[in-house]
């Protein structure tokens, strides 16, 4: 039979009917309620109701963490999830198996074995969207953590100039909503006006203000990209999500990274790939990455997989 999945986002649900296999049958969005629990879990049996004869199972795809049962929420949601058990409670209302996993690990799960990772057998990927998220395959499995807490690439410390400590948090500097609030201060428009489109507007008429903003942008995502890699030693590094699909990004943090990878060696003072007596070869680090196939779909596949995984036991 097919399967219902859900792609849980800070502003959006998605819903799909999906085959196996992975063709979307019906495709349905309605915006995220933060009203409360019941309305939160009323949403799901609405997106679901029409087509629970035809489905065995339901994939999820959620922002936020998760406990290490991968079931109940934790931190960096709505308060009122904290310590809800979504699977337990879906379970209940859909009368069907439930799978939950977290959207970044599902969107590099749903590249890993839909999209451009297919044939690889350790990838990162790195989702762009509102915010920045990632997911690992190491040795063909979704790489999860101890504590469900892999990949938190958003709570990772990055070179900057932007405080006295040299640092930020590459949440911060990589939150696309941060960066369309700089955008809009610096063209002194609101943040009605300064929607994502239109950035990309400025962007591709080549606004010097736009384009500085979107490069220091890329510069803290491939600083991402770089160090994460240079760690794990991957087949590929995806990258994925809505704001993947924007060929003007894709094509400044290309140049990011080959900006990342001619500096990675050089130093204030010396350069160590210069130095006598130091043999370096700079293929070790010649990382770049493959633009995603899925995108704003990913997470949909990730969650697929993960009911079918949880099926087939």
């Amino acid at each position: 039979m097919n399967r219902i999945i859900f792609d849980v986002g800070a502003s959006n649900i998605k819903f799909a009917l999906m085959t196996p296999e992975g063709e979307i049958l019906k495709r349905k969005k309605v915006p995220t309620p933060w009203t409360g629990l019941d309305d939160y879990l009323k949403t799901f049996e609405d997106l679901a109701a029409d087509c629970l004869d035809q489905a065995d199972g339901v994939g999820i795809s959620t922002n936020g963490r998760m406990m290490p049962d991968g079931n109940t929420y934790r931190a960096y949601t709505a308060d009122y999830l904290t310590g809800v058990d979504i699977k337990k409670e879906l379970e209940a209302r859909l009368h069907l198996p439930v799978a939950v996993e977290n959207d970044g690990e599902a969107a590099a799960i749903g590249e890993w074995q839909f999209g451009a990772g297919r044939g690889t057998n350790t990838s990162i990927t790195i989702v762009l969207g509102s915010g920045m998220g990632a997911g690992m395959v190491v040795d063909g499995k979704p790489w999860r953590g101890v504590k469900r807490n892999g990949s938190m690439v958003f709570g990772q410390l990055i070179q900057s100039d932007m405080t006295e400590s040299g640092y930020a948090i590459s949440g911060i500097e990589t939150g696309f909503m941060f960066l369309l609030m700089q955008a809009a201060g610096a063209k002194h428009m609101t943040m009605e006006q300064m929607t994502g489109p239109y950035f990309f507007e400025l962007a591709e008429q080549g606004d010097p203000v736009i384009l500085a903003l979107l490069e220091n942008f890329c510069k803290a995502v491939a600083f991402t990209i770089f160090n994460n890699a240079m760690m794990l030693d991957p087949d590929m590094v995806i990258v994925t999500g809505g704001l993947a699909e924007q060929p003007i990004l894709i094509q400044k943090l290309h140049e990011a990274m080959q900006k990342v990878l001619m500096g990675c060696m050089s130093f204030t003072g010396f350069d160590l790939s210069q130095m006598s007596g130091v043999g370096m070869d700079m293929s070790d680090f010649m990382i770049d990455f493959v633009k995603g196939e899925l995108c704003l779909d990913a997470n949909l596949y990730g969650a697929l997989y993960c009911i079918n995984q949880l099926l087939e036991k």
